[in-house]
């Protein structure tokens, strides 16, 4: 399996959070680095010592140091996170493959703490952390259920409107047991935990980076019932939603 050989240094350069214009193209150059990309929305399309590549949202790929790559095609106005790093390739079983997919909602917050890393100069190790951390999530990533997989994107991108596994029924026209069975499989929980920690995750991620009320956070998450979230955030946090924003803007840097 030709990839990067995570049993010797892997060393980030820099990082960057990177948003395409409609019709924009990849940049023509000669990497001395290997780069590896993140699409999270959108196309991304280049050529790599005149071979087309193209990564759409979902998928990583680890463009290869010394080759030259060039932008032919428009992208479809991609967004990505993209890393430079100092690394060997190997051909061997427990490579990290080139190319893969991967869960942007689990990844979402890391992937924001890498760009922010690079750009408000965190230390060094800090950033070797994170993007050491990064690339173990990518290797550790499941083979995927397409089916399971559907049903989740629908979720991410209707989260703040869906609250029982019955709308997701009628939407998807399967069963009830069918979703439960593949959710448990391919996220090992089960949809309506699923549903409730990515609205979780979008409230910490507001009330971060916000100055909103707790009661407004909580409602642009979908729960109408306050008490309700205020349960929920407390049992996946160990915290109220006051006492987490508190923590986490006052130590900002703070890791599990």
């Amino acid at each position: 399996m030709l990839g990067i050989n995570l049993k010797t240094a892997v060393v980030s350069t820099y990082a960057s959070l990177r948003y395409f214009a409609k019709n924009e193209c990849h940049v023509d150059r000669f990497s001395k680095d290997n780069v590896l990309l993140l699409v999270f929305d959108g196309v991304l399309r280049f050529s790599e010592d005149d071979a087309e590549q193209e990564v759409r949202a979902g998928e990583y790929y680890i463009q290869r140091k010394n080759c030259y790559q060039a932008g032919r095609i428009a992208s479809d106005a991609p967004k990505y996170l993209y890393v430079h790093f100092l690394a060997e390739w190997t051909d061997t079983p427990d490579a990290l493959p080139y190319r893969g997919e991967f869960n942007y909602e689990l990844l979402a917050d890391l992937m924001k703490s890498i760009d922010t890393a690079y750009h408000e100069k965190y230390p060094y190790v800090k950033q070797q952390y994170l993007f050491l951390k990064l690339l173990l999530s990518l290797q550790q990533t499941p083979s995927k259920n397409t089916a399971a997989q559907n049903i989740a994107q629908y979720i991410e991108k209707n989260i703040k409107n869906i609250s029982s596994l019955s709308e997701l029924c009628k939407v998807f026209h399967y069963s009830k047991n069918y979703i439960i069975l593949i959710f448990r499989k391919e996220f090992g929980v089960s949809p309506i935990s699923y549903i409730n920690a990515i609205k979780i995750k979008r409230a910490m991620y507001l009330l971060e980076t916000t100055s909103e009320s707790i009661e407004s956070i909580s409602s642009k998450c979908g729960y109408n019932n306050y008490s309700h979230f205020y349960r929920l955030f407390l049992k996946q946090t160990g915290k109220s939603p006051y006492k987490w924003r508190k923590q986490i803007q006052q130590y900002p840097f703070w890791e599990e």
